[in-house]
Formats: structure tokens, C-alpha cells, sequence
């Protein structure tokens, strides 16, 4: 008989209210511990995230281990995501920490490594000179400050300053503008992505991606360590956005990063920008995160405010398949209350969705491309007008798995991968439970262990009826060419 971890005793509440949606915690000072990440697992986390731009090489590897080992004493399958920082398009440091601007006045900037004495603002980037154009403009701290560039002339760069404040040190440098030159992947990340690799990331996303060439280049030093970690790309820029649909196709998912993403276009547009990525994705089968301040008031409120509860509804009703917390849950007072709400609200907009009062995307299709979506369309009609309790996926690499929720079933989909990172990367993928299971030879013989599994995990019960998508051969790519219906004993 096929060989399954044992089944981990699930609290009453969670088994009640299985979320669809997934939630990413990124870790920092207020869950930089086993206690912490225990209780933010408990209440819906399935990734966690690690910024590089924070964290160095030791820290990489102690809250990899910590993410580990949390979640093998509670055997839940939960990813971890090692987010490469990029270039450094920052402004230097100030010799008193910070520089005022005037609105109107004419500043200088150069690029130094040198402190400025407030005379300058000094640039670490060294593409900029050449990167920035004339009349273009330069905004810094996130937008809140905005320059216009008068002239460029012997490594010196005069700007006008349309918005003035106070700039101070390391503050960001967006250039909505220009085309920036910088490769996206540092010395510094390969060094990071070396360490997540080593020890077994399961995602890895490449920051400030404005071309599909630069994620094919990450997945090929990947591929040549002979690991399977997925590549998430990060759209933040305005060349991304121009180039989405060549960065979906090659991605193996995709993050809306709408920090940056919100200062290098009109706010206005990101809304807009967001639901054509996330449509795009659906097309393509590929998991969507959205992510920055989706609940940002509770950094330090024990409350959402109204706005970031109705952020959050939308992008659940938008069918994302997860959505990611920042500072929230890294730096804020309340990590685990946050993750509770943003649980609840997911569910309740869930259970609206599944209330049969929403228009079904997958029945609009009207072009069937491939057999793999074909398989995917009848497996989940089958499931739906039978009113099975859910769907058995028996999956190597995933790719079926992502076919069927890319069709946003309001049936759970559980999936058997004999590969643990597998398992872990589908922890990201909208109404799919993910569990590993050495395959036998035919899924037939591995049906019984299925079945037991989800009967003690509590997920079936006896008389249950399932839709089985697999192929005569378990686990064979390419190879999915059954739909069967069973009735659990």
C-alpha cells in the first residue's frame, strides 16, 4: 500500500472553514519565532516569506529551518519564498541624515558613495546618470517627493523640485520615466539565491523584472543546480507592465507588487493593471499573489479599517490565488490578529462566491486549446453537477493541479504529488490541499491510501462521492487521461 505522512490533528474551526484563498506572511522582528509562526500557521498562513532586502545569509538559512520545523510537527504543507531584493536605486546618506527640499528650487544629484553635506543628494545607484532623461522625472521616498530633470551634463544631473520634503537617508529612487539598465539579478542575490537553494526554498522571486529574458535567466541558474525551486516574477515596473503577457507565460507565478508599482504609474491605473494581471494568469494557469498594504492599518490598529477589508474582498472575488502581508505581520503589533481577519474576510467573500450568485468564469470559455484544460473543464463539470465532495488530483509536477483551479471550482481540490516541494508549492494555489504520497505504479493501487488519508484528516467521510482526475500511470507528465467518480468506503 502507497505510504502517507501521518494525518496531523486539525483544529475543529479550521477543518469548518477551509479557506480558498492563501495567505503569505512575511517574517520579520514580531514573528521571528517558532511560538509566533506556530500561531500565524494555525490561522491560515501557507507561505512565508523572507525579505532579502532585511535579512543576510545566516538569517536565510535560520528562518528556513524555523519555517521546517514548525511545520513538521504540525504536518501541514507550508511554503517558503526567498524574495531577492534587486538593485539598490536608493539615494546615499546625508552627513545630517536628511536633506529638506523646497518646492521650486533647483537641487543637484550625483552619483557617490560619499555622505552629501546637504549641498547634493547623492545617488547609489551608478546606472543613473545614464539611465535618467532629460525632462524626465525622478521621484523619491515612494513617490512623496518629485523632481523634473533640467540638464544632464559631466556626471551631474540639475532637477527642479515640483514636490518638496524632507529626504532621508537610503530612501528609494523610482524613475517612471526611464528605462533602467541595472540587471535585475545582483552579485548580492545570487548569493541569497545560492543560500535558498541550498536550503530547499521552495519560491524564489526576482525583484524589479521588466522582461521575460530576465526570468528565463533566473530559471537556468536554477535548472543548473539541479533544483526545482518555482520563480515568481515581481511586476513593479512600467516595463513590466508592458511586457506581462511575455513575463506570465515564462513565470511560474506572479506577484503584483503594487508598492512601486503605484509610484511608477498613476494610482488611478493600478486597480485596472491588477485585474488584467490577474485574468492574465487565469488564462495562463498560473498562481497570482497581490501584495502591499493589503491590510496596512493593522500595523498598528487591533482593527481593519473599512478600505483594507474591501482591498482584500475585492481580490478575493477577483479569484487571486493569494495574497501576500508585508510589514503587517514582519514588523506589526498584531501579526496574528491581521492574518485572522484577512482569514475571515477571504472566507466570507468565499462563501458568497460559492453561494452559486456570481457569474462562473470557466463557463464563459468557449475555446478548448489542449487536452490538459479539456480534462481540467470535465473533471470539475463532473464534479459540480454531481455535488461530489471534492476533487482528487493525482499530480507529479503540479501542472493538472493548476489547470483545474485556474477553472475556480467551488469544490476543494486535493492534491497527491509524490514530490514534498511540489506539495509545498501548491500550498500557493487557490482551493487546492496539497499532500505527498509515493505513487505505485498505477494511481488504482494508491486510491485506497488516498482516500484513507482524507477519511482521517476529516476531509471525507464514509458514502462521500469524489471526482478522480489522474493517468493510468500516476504521476506521468503529460500523461492525465482519467475522470472517474468514487464512492468512499
Amino acid at each position: 500500500m502507497a505510504k502517507v505522512a501521518p494525518a496531523h490533528k486539525i483544529s475543529s474551526d479550521i477543518l469548518n472553514d477551509l479557506k480558498k484563498t492563501k495567505i503569505i506572511a512575511t517574517l520579520g522582528p514580531a514573528c521571528d519565532n517558532p511560538k509566533t509562526i506556530l500561531a500565524l500557521i494555525q490561522h491560515g498562513v501557507n507561505i512565508f516569506r523572507i525579505n532579502c532586502s532585511h535579512t543576510d545569509e545566516a538569517g536565510i538559512r535560520r528562518l528556513v529551518r524555523m519555517v521546517r520545523s514548525v511545520a513538521k510537527k504540525v504536518d501541514l504543507p507550508v511554503g517558503v519564498l526567498v524574495d531577492l531584493q534587486g538593485p539598490k536605486i536608493r539615494v546615499g546618506e546625508f552627513l545630517d541624515r536628511e536633506m529638506k527640499l523646497m518646492r521650486g528650487s533647483t537641487v543637484t544629484l550625483k552619483v557617490t558613495k560619499d555622505k552629501s553635506d546637504g549641498s547634493f543628494i547623492p545617488v547609489q545607484y551608478e546606472g543613473f546618470y545614464d539611465d535618467v532623461e532629460n525632462g524626465g522625472r525622478i521621484l523619491l521616498d515612494d513617490g512623496k517627493i518629485g523632481l523634473e530633470v533640467l540638464l544632464k551634463a559631466h556626471g551631474v544631473i540639475k532637477a527642479r523640485v515640483i514636490n518638496g520634503g524632507t529626504l532621508l537617508n537610503k530612501k528609494g529612487i523610482n524613475l517612471p520615466d526611464s528605462t533602467i539598465t541595472a540587471d535585475p539579478i545582483t552579485k548580492t542575490d545570487l548569493e541569497n539565491l545560492q543560500t535558498g537553494l541550498e536550503e530547499g526554498a521552495d519560491f524564489v522571486a526576482l525583484s524589479f523584472v521588466s522582461k521575460a529574458e530576465e526570468i528565463l535567466e533566473m530559471k537556468s541558474i536554477i535548472k543548473k543546480q539541479g533544483k526545482l525551486t518555482a520563480v515568481v516574477a515581481k511586476i513593479e515596473r512600467h516595463e513590466a507592465v508592458k511586457n506581462m503577457d511575455s513575463i506570465i507565460e515564462v513565470s511560474d507565478a506572479v506577484m503584483i507588487a503594487r508598492g512601486d508599482l503605484g509610484v511608477e504609474l498613476p494610482l488611478s491605473t493600478v486597480p485596472v493593471i491588477q485585474r488584467k494581471i490577474i485574468h492574465k494568469c487565469h488564462k495562463m494557469a498560473k498562481p497570482v499573489i497581490v501584495a502591499t498594504q493589503m491590510m496596512e492599518s493593522m500595523i498598528s490598529n487591533p482593527r481593519p479599517s473599512r478600505s483594507d477589508v474591501s482591498d482584500v474582498s475585492g481580490a478575493v472575488h477577483a479569484y487571486a490565488d493569494a495574497l501576500m502581508l508585508s510589514g503587517e505581520t514582519s514588523t506589526g503589533s498584531y501579526p496574528v490578529e491581521c492574518v485572522t481577519e484577512m482569514r475571515s474576510t477571504a472566507l466570507e467573500m468565499e462563501n458568497y462566491q460559492t453561494s452559486g450568485s456570481t457569474i462562473r468564469q470557466w463557463e464563459m470559455r468557449k475555446v478548448v486549446p489542449d487536452q490538459a484544460e479539456a480534462i481540467a473543464k470535465a473533471g470539475v463539470s463532473l464534479g459540480e453537477l454531481l455535488n461530489v465532495k471534492g476533487i482528487v488530483v493525482v499530480t507529479k509536477s503540479g501542472f493538472m493541479v493548476k489547470q483545474m483551479a485556474a477553472l475556480h471550482p467551488t469544490l476543494p481540490v486535493y492534491a497527491f504529488t509524490p514530490h514534498e516541494m511540489t506539495m509545498r508549492q501548491l500550498a500557493m494555489v487557490r482551493g487546492v490541499f496539497p499532500f505527498c504520497l509515493k505513487f505505485k505504479k498505477e494511481f488504482t493501487f494508491s486510491l485506497p491510501a488516498m482516500m484513507k488519508h482524507l477519511k482521517q484528516k476529516g476531509f471525507l467521510r464514509k458514502n462521500d462521492k469524489v471526482v478522480i482526475v489522474a493517468g493510468v500511470k500516476a504521476g506521468n507528465v503529460d500523461g492525465t487521461n482519467t475522470v472517474r467518480v468514487e464512492t468512499v468506503v
